[in-house]
Parts: structure tokens; C-alpha cells; sequence
């Protein structure tokens, strides 16, 4: 055994668990952040009932955060995170400009299902950041667009697909996912799931952009 590789091991080993513990809080703190934003506005929280809701000292949250900016930029940036890596995840290795473009629709559906507080709080409280900390957030929404996009373009250029403006369309379908959080209540009112809200949405936005060719080959997909 090499000398010190021991020692070696316990220290990557203590590094990843405490990495593991910081990321775990992270997330606690902006979750109860999410929480109280979403029911009382940003202006309307405080630190301290930020702490108190998470159930970490002030001292501790001051740790982490500087100020409610940075949890609220926290908490966007989480679903932001989250469309970046499921996204790509989601559509690698698909092909088919038409399969890809509906497997990243349903990877940003399935990303706000998951977050879908933090998802409202962009939209209810974006403009309680800073104009640096806007901008911020508006680059990285337009670059999670981009596979979603790509994939739009790619079944455009193949006339799969026949929307007017490819981009737009793109985004259409971002502002469809976002929707499933903005009125979940009137989703659920109607019991229906997000499996349901996928497949009715695919059928309605994607397959009427369909082309009369891509309507024969790719039917399957909207049956």
C-alpha cells in the first residue's frame, strides 16, 4: 500500500460528505425561502424568518447568504440548474428532430413539476432583483432554451416542422412548461396529471405544427 493513501482516501472521503452536507443545507434554506416568498413577496420576509422557517440559526444562513437577493437568486438559479441538466440529459442520443424536440418538452414540464415554487417566485418576484442579478437570470433562461431550440430548428430544416419562427415556437413551449406551475390550481381542478398535461399539450401544440409529411411518419408519437 502506498504510504498515506489512506489518509488520502479519508480526506476525499470527508470533502465529499461535507460538500454533500453544505449542498443539502443550500438547498433546506432556499426551499423555506421558496416557501415563505411565495405566500408573503420577498419584501414581507426577513432574514430572520427565513432562518426561522428553515430551522438554521441567523448566524448560520449568514453562512451561506449575504442578503434575501442572493436566496432569491438561489432559488431561480435551482430551476434553472435543473432545466440544464435534465434537458440535454433527456434528448441525448435521439435523433429525430420531432422526438427530440417533444423528450425536451417533457424534461422542462418534469423539471417545474418539481419546482414548481421556485418556478411561480421567478414570476412573482424577478423584479425584487437587481438589474445585474435580472440580467443574470435572462442569459441563463434563453441558454437552457438552447437544446429545445436546436432541436426546433433541427425538424424545421428537415420540414418535419412549419412554424412561422422557430425560436418563438421554442419558446412557447418553455412558457407551456412554466404554466404547469403558474396554474397548477386549475390543473388540478380538472385532476389532471402532469403525464396528461404532457401528452395533451405534445398533441395540441406540437402535432398541429406538424408537417403533412412528418403527420404520416411520425403519427405514433401523437396517438
Amino acid at each position: 500500500m502506498v504510504p498515506g493513501t489512506v489518509a488520502s482516501e479519508g480526506k476525499d472521503v470527508a470533502a465529499v460528505v461535507s460538500a454533500a452536507r453544505t449542498s443539502a443545507r443550500h438547498h433546506q434554506i432556499v426551499n423555506a425561502a421558496a416557501a415563505l416568498m411565495q405566500t408573503r413577496g420577498s419584501t414581507s420576509v426577513s432574514m430572520q424568518s427565513i432562518a426561522a422557517e428553515a430551522g438554521v440559526s441567523v448566524g448560520l444562513l449568514y453562512k451561506y447568504f449575504s442578503n434575501k437577493e442572493e436566496i432569491l437568486l438561489a432559488a431561480i438559479s435551482q430551476v434553472l440548474n435543473d432545466f440544464t441538466v435534465r434537458v440535454p440529459q433527456a434528448i441525448g442520443g435521439i435523433e429525430d428532430p420531432v422526438e427530440r424536440t417533444i423528450a425536451a418538452f417533457r424534461a422542462f414540464c418534469e423539471a417545474v413539476d418539481d419546482q414548481r415554487r421556485a418556478v411561480v417566485l421567478t414570476y412573482r418576484e424577478s423584479r425584487a432583483l437587481s438589474q445585474a442579478g435580472l440580467d443574470e437570470i435572462k442569459r441563463r433562461e434563453i441558454e437552457t432554451l438552447q437544446p429545445l431550440r436546436q432541436a426546433v430548428d433541427d425538424a424545421v430544416r428537415a420540414e418535419l416542422l412549419v412554424p412561422a419562427d422557430a425560436e418563438l415556437f421554442a419558446y412557447d413551449l418553455l412558457i407551456l412548461a412554466h404554466s404547469w406551475a403558474l396554474k397548477h390550481w386549475y390543473f388540478q381542478s380538472r385532476d389532471l396529471g402532469l403525464d396528461d398535461y404532457i401528452a395533451l399539450q405534445t398533441r395540441t401544440i406540437i402535432g398541429a405544427a406538424l408537417s403533412a409529411e412528418a403527420r404520416r411518419t411520425h403519427a405514433h408519437l401523437f396517438a
